[in-house]
């Protein structure tokens, strides 16, 4: 039995620690030099970190549920957890995180990351039940 089957969660939970831990960086510790300096970058980081994320949790429709009822609904639910945290982590580098701010535009780009894993994990995982 493979690894990912016997734990489809671990890579969702893995990759929500490490998109926790660069999402509460203090602002200063970003690189600002090179290739990594482009216009909206931000927001492109934001878009990859939650569509990845939200992919990532929907590993288990595949292993876990038996119909694709029960595939959508969890799908659903894995990806209103995904905005409700991209809304709250934007609170969180507001008020707790040095040199971080609020910015409604990075929630824009965390909900469409996550309608963009809703698409691709709908088509991968759901849509030939």
């Amino acid at each position: 039995m493979s690894l990912i089957k016997k734990y489809p969660f671990a890579p969702g939970i893995l990759f929500f620690l490490i998109s926790l831990f660069l999402l509460t960086l203090p602002g200063d510790s970003m690189p600002s030099v090179g290739w990594f300096n482009f216009p909206q970058r931000d927001k492109v980081i934001h878009y990859f970190l939650f569509f990845l994320l939200c992919s990532l949790f929907a590993i288990p429709i595949k292993y876990k549920t038996y119909t694709k009822q029960s595939g959508i609904i969890w799908l659903c639910i894995v990806c209103l957890i995904g905005i409700g945290y991209g809304i709250s982590i934007e609170f969180v580098q507001k008020w707790w995180i040095p040199n971080r701010s609020f910015e409604a535009l990075d929630i824009v780009a965390d909900a469409t990351g996550v309608a963009g894993a809703f698409g691709y994990s709908y088509m991968r995982f759901i849509r030939n039940r």
